[in-house]
């Protein structure tokens, strides 16, 4: 059990909360999100070099058990997509700085930068299919939030096509997320894994991986 698995969910979770109380202090939304995306560089980091050191990484949120609370789950490919993820998003925060201007920066564009770090950072560590779903819409929300700000008439016209696509393929996965929990009675992914290869070949377990897909 490793609390690591928490911060890079909490840091950009809290720093997105704080800059929603100062949006029109570019000065201040820029520091405090480039020392919160350069700490969060550091804890992914840490978190790698432990699952390197002492192999995959769980942590039951609340001390809940599986598949009753959330479960993080961090093996090497996921810290390492979270270092590569939390590496990209400073690259995106300084290009962000000469890039975006100072009008789309007051219109909270900081914060729900970090709120996109918290679906993504998430969907990465979750040990279930429903707090993947759930991070999934963390991420999607945020993003349709960026997509939007400014508001011209090219951004309003792309921002309905992708919600449209995201909507419909998010309504998708929630079906396809119930009827494996009513074929498997679980959404833990260890114990799907265990389930499904108990099922075989059901026809049943191919509707549902094609509606995933």
């Amino acid at each position: 059990m490793s609390n690591l698995l928490l911060l890079p969910i909490l840091i950009p979770l809290v720093t997105a909360i704080i800059l929603i109380f100062f949006p029109k202090h570019v000065f201040w939304q820029r520091a405090v999100s480039m020392v919160a995306t350069m700490s969060l560089i550091v804890a992914s980091g840490a978190l790698l070099y432990r699952v390197h050191t002492d192999g995959i990484q769980t942590l039951n949120v609340g001390n809940w058990p599986a598949p009753f609370g959330i479960t993080l789950v961090s093996d090497s490919l996921s810290a390492l997509l979270v270092l590569t993820t939390s590496v990209i998003a400073l690259a995106c925060l300084v290009y962000s700085f000469y890039a975006i201007g100072k009008e789309r920066e007051t219109f909270y564009y900081y914060s729900f930068f970090q709120f996109l770090l918290v679906g993504v950072n998430g969907s990465f560590t979750t040990g279930d299919l429903f707090n993947l779903f759930v991070f999934f819409e963390v991420m999607l929300m945020s993003s349709y939030v960026l997509l939007v700000l400014g508001g011209t008439k090219m951004q309003l016209r792309e921002t309905i096509k992708y919600t449209l696509v995201n909507v419909i393929s998010s309504a998708l996965f929630v079906v396809a997320v119930a009827y494996l929990y009513a074929v498997t009675g679980t959404l833990n992914m260890a114990h799907l894994a265990d389930r499904i290869n108990a099922l075989g070949s059901s026809p049943i377990l191919t509707v549902i991986a094609v509606l995933f897909i």
